[in-house]
């Protein structure tokens, strides 16, 4: 159960990093001329703080370790910490949007919206804490034998 945990955790950490660079590295994000420049700037520091802090992580993973819990627990909170901000930004940030173009309405299904960062978000979020519940759950389970 513990190299699935590790499995999970490290595709959850590499697309976390792979999807926000592919999807911010283009003109509607980084490269948007009407963006601000001092915006653009903080797009590009949150990506190369992503894509280190995944690295980070994986390393701390899948590193040899005499406490294996600081590797799985920093996999763990590395994606959490970065998706969970899709789910209340909005709401608390005035002037912020979910859609990156205002000009198009997002997906609808049943009348609500599906709005991509927060699919993609919600699954990201779930896999993380279900490739750390899959660690706790070997590591209760070595403890008991």
């Amino acid at each position: 159960m513990r190299r699935i945990s590790r499995i999970l955790l490290s595709v959850v950490l590499v697309s976390t990093a792979v999807v926000s660079v592919a999807v911010d590295w283009n003109v509607t994000h980084l490269f948007n001329p009407e963006w601000h420049p001092h915006a653009k700037f903080h797009d590009a520091v949150m990506l190369w703080l992503l894509s280190g802090m995944s690295i980070m992580a994986l390393w701390l993973l899948w590193r040899r370790a005499t406490e294996p819990d600081v590797g799985y627990t920093i996999a763990m909170l590395v994606p959490v910490i970065f998706w969970s901000p899709f789910f209340f930004v909005t709401l608390v940030v005035p002037g912020t949007s979910l859609q990156a173009d205002l000009k198009e309405a997002p997906p609808m299904i049943a009348g609500i919206p599906i709005y991509p960062n927060v699919v993609v978000a919600t699954v990201s979020v779930i896999l993380a804490l279900v490739g750390y519940g899959l660690y706790r759950a070997s590591e209760s389970e070595a403890s008991r034998l």
